[in-house]
């Protein structure tokens, strides 16, 4: 996922691991900068790119898990794989034969 800085200085792109694979400047107005205003825009960017992939996986691997289990909490800790295991069991995986 790539997330633009809201003054459209600069680009970054995240992957599905939110591992930052790219940075792209689009001006040159960072050089007129200071420091702690750039190292701002690109951490709020980072963030974003990061935050926008964790949403896109979620979005993906929910399509694939029951609906009583919640992707956004697995993926924080907050439910365990014993959660998908017990859907699993149950039958209740998206695409599993009931009955």
């Amino acid at each position: 996922m790539t997330a633009t800085a809201k003054d459209h200085l600069l680009s970054v792109t995240a992957d599905a691991r939110g591992r930052v694979t790219g940075v792209k400047v689009h001006s040159t107005r960072y050089r007129s900068m200071a420091a702690a205003e750039l190292a701002k825009v690109l951490l709020e960017t980072v963030q974003q790119a990061q935050e926008d992939a964790a949403e896109a996986k979620r979005r993906t691997m929910a399509a694939h898990l029951p609906e009583t289990l919640d992707m956004k909490a697995l993926s924080e800790g907050r439910s365990t794989l014993d959660d998908l295991l017990t859907a699993f069991t149950r039958g209740t995986l998206p695409g599993q034969q009931h009955g």
